[in-house]
């Protein structure tokens, strides 16, 4: 009886030596393991590692134009913009040590700052805050939505616009450097709905 309890130790340790550690293998997840040797497939991801590159600005828009008090103007409709050359930041990363920052399409730095996160909600700082929420982020992809609000008066007409920016984005894993650093001087980049964008949409609503 003893002889079999010693075998069936003898078994159990040799079994357990053998057995490789399970584990995220993938170095951009949050929950890598570097000591796995058999990757289990539970890699969870967040928004550090490479850099997002974007696809789509969808802005869906809500805008109230008053004059002397009167409403002259109650519209809702969505922007959609594809075009990278057309949007203001084309490149994002966040950094492991909270910076942040954000390239055009030329690779050009338009923005940097910091950022945190706190569940789902990722604040950034830079020339204004912009809060925005993370609806999906796995290894290749991140979706994130920004909810706003801005008020614009030209020529004695105010207008009061509310938006929702959603943005697609795809993980470049090889991260981003540029050698072109100084930052875009002139308008502020950091608004979701640019100055310029918002003049355009009233030119086109005066016509």
């Amino acid at each position: 009886m003893r002889k079999l309890i010693y075998i069936f130790l003898s078994v159990s340790i040799i079994f357990t030596a053998c057995k490789k550690e399970e584990g995220c293998m993938d170095t951009i997840a949050t929950n890598y393991n570097p000591d796995a040797e058999v990757d289990e497939g539970n890699c969870n991801y967040g928004i550090v590692g490479g850099s997002w590159i974007t696809n789509s600005e969808v802005v869906d828009i809500h805008m109230v134009a008053t004059m002397g008090g009167m409403v002259v103007m109650d519209s809702t409709w969505t922007e959609t913009e594809t075009n990278k050359d057309s949007m203001e930041t084309v490149t994002q990363k966040f950094w492991d040590n909270g910076v942040f920052n954000a390239w055009d399409n030329n690779n050009n730095l338009v923005d940097n700052g910091t950022w945190v996160q706190s569940g789902t909600t990722v604040t950034v700082t830079t020339d204004t805050v912009i809060v925005g929420e993370i609806i999906s982020v796995t290894k290749t992809n991140l979706v994130h939505k920004v909810v706003g609000s801005q008020i614009i008066n030209d020529m004695g007409i105010n207008f009061d616009i509310d938006f929702i920016f959603t943005a697609d984005h795809t993980r470049d894993e090889n991260g981003f450097t540029t050698n072109i650093v100084s930052k875009r001087e002139g308008e502020d980049q950091s608004s979701i709905i640019s100055k310029k964008n918002i003049k355009n949409i009233i030119k086109n609503i005066k016509k």
